[in-house]
This record gives structure tokens, C-alpha cells and sequence, in this order.
């Protein structure tokens, strides 16, 4: 996929008035950081990081904002690339905005809709603080209006062990905070999703907080994880306990892998003899970053839908029997027992990501 975002597509989207100025700030700081760039790599640090924090509408307002630059122009062969590859890349009647909690933690949402009768997914990003692709990319798939989105980032790159400044001082203590910003009991379901880095914190953080699902993309051997923990001087006690308890009601569990990636099957199913869960094997795909190769055939929403179990679009339909390249594994469908008890949280409005970028 390639080409940019057309520029008339990118007007449709009318935003409210405080949106629209977000918008602006975070375009206008976006500028004054790319001014002050002096070598390819330097700018190259800010749109990837850019790729990770970004929402949907921005994109589009950027595309537009750049229409006018040189068409060899960095900006503009960069918004290029991010908005041309969205994989629906719909103008929506409400969007997601992004609020920045902490610098680790990041909510999507948007203002439509109670979280009673919303869906919470908690993602644990890997090592490139992102879930394997683009966050506007995932985003792009969900409708704005049953979906809020919290993605986790390690900046220490030690998978949470030592937690998320703000938050926690380890993975236990900064998972149960959480709560005081997105709380999962809130929502009508809740499901945490974790890709390599974070994919046995995701399946940790189901069974920690009590989830509907927990999902783990190309997760590490858990072993191997264990003794990680071990030589960064901490104990995986509590972590070797809390995956072999088993609470009731018990989260539904889904590994994803790579079926062609030898690495990635052998810890996805080392995992799967120490947890009760659904084994996803993705045909043909050797690739670590399962999320981006099913971009790159078209076939992310579906895919999605499927390991989510439920629609993306619309609140009472349930994932079917979805075309996705996987094997060894029956279509995963099903909705959730009960509903959650209402409460809200959430955090102070952002106008850009760049805030987290180190300084050009």
C-alpha cells in the first residue's frame, strides 16, 4: 500500500473546536521540532515516534497540513507513508483524541459513549514502544464509540519489571494503579493485549485485574523471561505464581504466533503448557510482527475481530467465521459474562506527542 491521504478525504473530518485546536498545537510544535533537525536521523527519530503516538485524525490533519510542501519533502513523504497505508482509513463522525496520563501510559478515546457499553483494551507495548504497527493503524480498525485504547510503554525496556514511573515501581503495583486512570471494572469487557516484549505481561495483566481476555502476540519463553528478571535482580516469584493461579471467573487466554517462525512457535507453546489458553498459528507468516504482515495483506480488521472476539464495529455482533490465515485453531467467537459496574477516569489532554521525544 502506498500513496498519500487525498487531501479532499482529509477535509471531510469537521472536527469540535478544542479538537481542531489540539490538532494545530500538535502540528504547530511538530514543525518547530523538525526545524531544529539537522541530520536525516534526527528526523527520522521524530516520525517514528510520531508512527507510535499518533491518532486517526491526526494523520489526516497533518496529510492536509503538508499537501502544499515539495513532494520530496521529508513531512511529506512520511505522512505519505503512515496515512497511505491505514487500513480502512475512514472518516468518522467521532474520532479518537489522545490523552497522555503519564509518560508510559497513553489513552485513546473518544467522547461518545459510556464505558459500560465499551470495550477496554490494555496494550502492552514491546521494546519499540509500540503493538508491533503504527498506533493510528490499530486505531484506524475501531469504531471510535465502542472502543478505548490505553497502550503501556516501558521506557526502561526491562517488560514492566520495574513498572511505569507514575504509576508503580513494579509490574504488580503499576498495573493495579492503572486503575485510578482507566479502571477495566468500568467497561462492558475488558481485554489486555501484548505484543513480543509485552506479551507475557499482557497475559499476566488478564489474570492480575481480572480481565475478559488477555492476548499475547509472539510473546518470549516464559522461562526466559523468568531468568531475565533474575539478572536484572528481582525475583519471579510473584510472576511464576500469579500465571499458574487460577482465579475464577479465569480470562480467556489466545498466544499468537508466526507459524513459520521456529523461535516464536517454540515459546508461544512453551507458554501454552504452563497456562490454559488457545494456541493461534498464523499460516505462511514468519514474520516476528504477526499485527504488520496481516496489514500488508489487507487482512488486520478481520484478524483483529477474530483474536478480540467480537466485532469492531458494532456493539452486539460477535467475530464469525472470518477469512484469517491461521491453522490448528477454530474460529474464536463468543461474547462476555455480565456487564461491569460504572466508573470513569481519565487523565489531562496532551497536545502532542513529541513531548516524549528526546530533545534534536
Amino acid at each position: 500500500m502506498s500513496g498519500g491521504v487525498p487531501v479532499n478525504q482529509a477535509r471531510l473530518l469537521r472536527p469540535t473546536r478544542s479538537m481542531t485546536s489540539r490538532l494545530e498545537r500538535a502540528y504547530r510544535l511538530y514543525r518547530r521540532r523538525i526545524g531544529r533537525c539537522r541530520t536525516e536521523n534526527q528526523l527520522n527519530r521524530i516520525h517514528i515516534a510520531l508512527d507510535n503516538y499518533m491518532t486517526p485524525a491526526e494523520v489526516r490533519y497533518f496529510a492536509a497540513a503538508v499537501a502544499e510542501d515539495t513532494a520530496d519533502s521529508p513531512s511529506r513523504r512520511w505522512i505519505a507513508t503512515l496515512g497511505g497505508s491505514m487500513p480502512i482509513n475512514k472518516v468518522r463522525p467521532i474520532e479518537f483524541e489522545r490523552r497522555e496520563i503519564l509518560r508510559g501510559v497513553t489513552l485513546y478515546t473518544a467522547d461518545a459513549g459510556s464505558t459500560d457499553q465499551k470495550t477496554l483494551i490494555i496494550g502492552l507495548a514491546g521494546l519499540h514502544h509500540r503493538l508491533m504497527a503504527p498506533t493510528p493503524w490499530l486505531l484506524d480498525c475501531l469504531n471510535p464509540t465502542l472502543y478505548d485504547v490505553v497502550v503501556l510503554r516501558d521506557f526502561s525496556r526491562h517488560s514492566f519489571a520495574f513498572g511505569i514511573p507514575g504509576l508503580g515501581g513494579d509490574f504488580f503495583e503499576a498495573l493495579s494503579s492503572l486503575r485510578t486512570h482507566a479502571d477495566s471494572r468500568s467497561y462492558r469487557n475488558a481485554i489486555s493485549l501484548g505484543t513480543s516484549a509485552g506479551g507475557v505481561p499482557a497475559i499476566l495483566a488478564a489474570i492480575l485485574l481480572n480481565l475478559n481476555r488477555g492476548i499475547s502476540i509472539c510473546p518470549q519463553d516464559f522461562h526466559w523471561f523468568a531468568a531475565r528478571l533474575k539478572t536484572l535482580g528481582l525475583s519471579d516469584e510473584r510472576y511464576t505464581a500469579l500465571l499458574a493461579s487460577r482465579p475464577r471467573p479465569f480470562p480467556e487466554l489466545i498466544l499468537v504466533c508466526g507459524a513459520d517462525n521456529v523461535t516464536d512457535v517454540a515459546a508461544a507453546s512453551a507458554l501454552h503448557g504452563l497456562v490454559p489458553a488457545k494456541l493461534l498459528k498464523v499460516r505462511n507468516c514468519a514474520q516476528h510482527a504477526v499485527l504488520a504482515w496481516h496489514l500488508e495483506r489487507g487482512t488486520l480488521p478481520a484478524f483483529l475481530a477474530t483474536i478480540l472476539g467480537q466485532s469492531l464495529e458494532n456493539r452486539d455482533l460477535c467475530a464469525t467465521n472470518l477469512s484469517v490465515a491461521t491453522s490448528g485453531a477454530s474460529p474464536i467467537g463468543g461474547g462476555y459474562a455480565g456487564s461491569r459496574a460504572r466508573s470513569v477516569a481519565s487523565g489531562p489532554d496532551s497536545a502532542s506527542p513529541l513531548k516524549a521525544l528526546p530533545k534534536s
